[in-house]
């Protein structure tokens, strides 16, 4: 029977025993740490001594990921693929530990209807303090958060966002066509049982464009990830700024297509211009 795991995903920012204190309450095996990189920020020297105690409390240091903790988006992402790799195990994220964009992106991580991580404050005991040190001290106590589910793109609905993007070149746009032959290329699921015979220049039928806009686009246009564009008789498709950052929280979901168009981008044969940072890109090369 497999073990189920105790996680924790805690951002890393101006707290110690906020973080620490939970870790040593709840015993989990295994801790993520999401700690802030910047040339122009210094890292405050107490950083190792949480590293370190975490080390002594799990037997083992913590992964650490180093990322942007003043974007939301960044720590999103980052939340909903640490999560997915523990799909059994149980998940918690400490949602008070780094800067207040952080805790909205990792609030939102938790809330979304496909994470399954439970957010959890920490209340303190004294605030605050210097520069120098911690902004809190001591360790009152952790509480879990009420959330509510919210809606968030499915792995169709993500690798269509990638599509879209990668599309869009100083050459051409996308245009729904492209969206149903890529997704034939790729096996995505709104298109299985489709198409007969090679996926290779695929040419969509009305069909194909009625499931389209029923599974993919008519919601991605809905939630404002995606505009449609007119150019005398053809429309195009287009990522807003906000399905841009939506792109970058859940490319996991999307993960093999992503990198696939990514090395696309390097044949010159092939129209494709996609680049897509990763949240736990250094947590991933060490997996």
């Amino acid at each position: 029977m497999k073990r189920h795991l105790r996680v924790h995903i805690v951002p890393l920012w101006r707290e110690h025993d906020r973080i620490v204190g939970p870790i040593e309450d709840d015993r989990p095996d295994k801790v993520y740490l999401l700690e802030h990189e910047d040339p122009a920020v210094e890292r405050p020297t107490y950083h190792e001594a949480v590293v370190d105690r975490i080390a002594d409390v799990v037997g083992t240091p913590p992964d650490v990921e180093y990322l942007d903790l003043f974007d939301m988006y960044e720590v999103m992402g980052a939340i909903t693929t640490i999560a997915d790799w523990h799909p059994d195990d149980f998940v918690r994220v400490n949602v008070t530990a780094g800067t207040k964009r952080a805790a909205v992106g990792a609030t939102m991580a938790c809330m979304d209807e496909h994470t399954d991580a439970e957010p959890y404050v920490v209340d303190p005991e004294v605030r605050p303090h210097g520069l120098d040190a911690p902004v809190t001290e001591g360790f009152e106590r952790a509480s879990l958060l009420t959330t509510y589910q919210i809606d968030s793109p499915s792995p169709d609905q993500v690798a269509a966002l990638a599509l879209i993007e990668a599309h869009d070149t100083d050459a051409k746009r996308a245009k729904k066509k492209t969206l149903i032959t890529e997704a034939a290329r790729y096996g995505l699921e709104f298109m299985r049982g489709r198409v007969d015979g090679e996926v290779e220049d695929y040419d969509p039928v009305t069909g194909d464009y009625n499931v389209l806009d029923n599974r993919v686009t008519a919601t991605l246009e809905h939630q404002g990830y995606v505009a449609v564009t007119q150019r005398g008789t053809r429309r195009y498709l287009e990522l807003t700024e906000e399905g841009r950052q939506t792109l970058r929280a859940f490319r996991h979901r999307a993960e093999s297509v992503v990198s696939d168009l990514e090395a696309r981008t390097d044949d010159p044969s092939d129209n494709v211009d996609f680049a897509l940072d990763n949240p736990v890109d250094a947590l991933v090369e060490h997996r």
